[in-house]
């Protein structure tokens, strides 16, 4: 038989549930504009009912809390983070190679390419009309080098991009391991808190906008595992494990750290110095296992980085091994590469690292064999190849029975996106093709005073003398640290310094014409006028054509990670929507919520007070 004050119990049980659900619904109220907040509501059932022991059967005991839960959909919450990644990929790529295109949109504006081109032509045709002039000929060199120097300052450009990216990877890498630390406290927090039966929720909201966060710099996935208490029944908390790129990041027992480590060598040869690799970090603070940044599945912030720093084209150095020995030197490998590579478009570090089947070989040099009309390479030699000791801190001479032919062997990565790497190799192509035509033209004349005609553009060798590149005419094979085209790029690229002292050894004739004295025949100069506009030079037409071929392919790429980013970013408002929809406060629906739950307390309020009536008619009006 149920008690004579059930009633009582039954509607307390109502009271409490009331008071429980505007308690709530004043918290969401509260937390409308608070930023991750998911709504909560109160769960309630029925209590358990009793038996009357009569034809009645079961009487009704009210209702019971069984707790205050979030209302989220966790599978928008995935939507949303994969989306994000996506986004700040694509915008990341977008801001960068923005970056570039204004350096190279400057090529046409009154102090750019196309300017400099025209004041060239213009001291071409002075020099013409007076060739023997020191003052035509000094004004023609310097106007060269102002040509010259346009390419120096893009390259110089393009390096400050490169570093610009180097400096924030540090920055995304430091924001990683910030919101880990904080993903684990909170962790923490919240499986102290339910292990003891309480409610996480507001945490809980903390921990997801850690993992929005996270969400924009990396690819994230997160799993939560029910922990078991010791007898096998479920305690109420949970493991939460955060996983980037699919590395464990974050779980309940550890908090795993990135770290930037300085390359100690480059892989381009005109990269920046120190270009940071990511590994994890051990407990010692030593840098551990790498965390591959080159991962298909990477996205996120960290991925577009690494996509306009060290974006090749996927024109990478990769090749299969011939065969290794040793000499003088050290141990040397040959091998040939699976993509066709020249001596002008060539980008590969003199000096630095070669992976051969997973194990890394450092190299002081190398030679290569081309072919001298095409310029095409056949094959490659490095010397002096190391492997990193035991300890790790030196280097010692590699075994050449390690490495059999057919090994595969790369520096560096495959990128498949146009970025810093490949324009700077455009430019040295460009600079490499067009400075073997005009000093081919200049040394087959000969200069004022009837002497053979200099190279015009080279740069300096390691003793700061200009190069004799003409010495090189006729080579099938170049040294890395020796004189070819290999060693002029577009950072160094300029006017041989001795024409800049000596105008009159600038060449505008052949030698018949000094011989016969006829200063009117300038055909080394008509020829190097002719040059400019020459469909010849480069497939892409002319150096004009060459470089409006590369702003254009900049230009497609740039438009293409735009629309990319703002796509991307509609898919994220969009399932941003979603998920707001349901998780987030409506203050019209909470509103709405508050007066059905305060006419529900106000009805168990009345219930209260009829009961109240009865059980004082009962006990002292009856005298039961």
């Amino acid at each position: 038989m149920p008690s004579t004050f059930l009633g009582l119990n039954t509607t307390r049980s109502g009271l409490n549930y009331y008071q429980a659900a505007l308690n709530t619904t004043a918290h969401n109220i509260s937390n409308a504009e608070t930023k991750g907040y998911s709504r909560q509501q109160v769960i309630g059932r029925a209590s358990n009912a009793i038996r009357l022991y009569t034809s009645a059967g079961m009487q009704g005991t009210g209702v019971s809390i069984e707790g205050i839960e979030q209302i989220r959909n966790p599978y928008y919450d995935v939507k949303y983070w994969n989306n994000s990644s996506l986004h700040g990929e694509y915008a990341t790529k977008y801001d960068y190679s923005y970056e570039m295109e204004s350096y190279f949109n400057e090529m046409n504006s009154a102090t750019g390419y196309t300017s400099l081109l025209t004041i060239l032509q213009n001291s071409m045709k002075d020099l013409a009309d007076d060739p023997s002039s020191a003052t035509t000929r000094g004004q023609y060199v310097n106007d060269f080098r102002s040509y010259t120097e346009l390419f120096n300052e893009l390259a110089n450009d393009l390096q400050m991009t490169q570093r610009s990216l180097n400096d924030e990877l540090v920055v995304r890498v430091n924001e990683i391991n910030s919101i880990a630390k904080e993903l684990f406290s909170i962790n923490d927090q919240i499986t102290n808190v339910e292990l003891r039966q309480g409610n996480a929720n507001d945490l809980r909201d903390q921990r997801l906008v850690l993992i929005d966060k996270l969400s924009e710099l990396v690819n994230v996935d997160t799993e939560e595992i029910p922990i078991k208490a010791t007898d096998g029944h479920d305690s109420g908390a949970t493991r939460y494990i955060v996983r980037i790129n699919g590395e464990l990041l974050v779980d309940e027992f550890q908090c795993r750290q990135l770290m930037a480590v300085p390359r100690d060598e480059k892989v381009n040869a005109t990269d920046i110095d120190g270009l940071y690799e990511v590994a994890w970090k051990n407990a010692d603070g030593t840098p551990g296992d790498e965390f591959d940044v080159n991962s298909p599945s990477l996205t996120g912030k960290l991925a577009g980085l690494i996509a306009v720093r060290d974006g090749n084209n996927d024109h990478g150095f990769v090749g299969k091994v011939l065969g290794a020995g040793s000499d003088a030197d050290g141990t040397y490998v040959t091998m040939q590469t699976d993509k066709s590579f020249t001596l002008n478009n060539l980008n590969l570090a003199a000096e630095g690292k070669i992976r051969i089947h997973n194990v890394d070989y450092y190299y002081d040099s190398f030679d290569a064999q081309y072919d001298n009309a095409t310029g095409e390479i056949t094959g490659y030699t490095f010397h002096n190849l190391r492997t990193m000791s035991a300890d790790g801190i030196s280097l010692e001479p590699a075994d050449p029975a390690g490495i059999s032919a057919g090994l595969t062997a790369k520096a560096g990565e495959n990128v498949n996106f146009e970025g810093v790497p490949y324009y700077m190799a455009k430019l040295n192509e460009f600079v490499r093709t067009f400075s073997r035509y005009m000093n081919d033209l200049c040394t087959s004349g000969v200069d004022a005073y009837g002497n053979q005609g200099l190279d015009m553009l080279n740069t300096l060798d390691t003793s700061g003398n200009p190069m004799d590149l003409n010495a090189t005419v006729g080579d099938t094979v170049f040294s890395s640290k020796g004189v070819s085209y290999y060693r002029l790029n577009a950072l160094n690229w300029g006017i041989n310094e001795e024409l800049v002292l000596d105008p009159n050894k600038v060449v505008v004739s052949r030698q018949r014409a000094i011989e016969q004295e006829n200063v009117e025949d300038c055909e080394i100069l008509k020829l190097i006028q002719e040059s400019l506009t020459d469909n010849s030079i480069f497939k892409q037409g002319t150096p004009a054509d060459f470089l409006e071929s590369m702003v254009a392919t900049l230009g497609v790429q740039t438009n293409k990670v735009k629309l990319s980013a703002d796509h991307q970013n509609n898919i994220v408002y969009s399932i941003n929507y979603q998920r707001m929809s349901e998780s987030s406060v409506d203050s019209n629906e909470e509103a709405s919520s508050l007066i059905v739950q305060q006419n529900g307390y106000n009805l168990s309020c009345k219930v209260m007070s009829v009961l109240d009536e009865i059980y004082d008619k009962l006990i002292n009006g009856t005298g039961v």
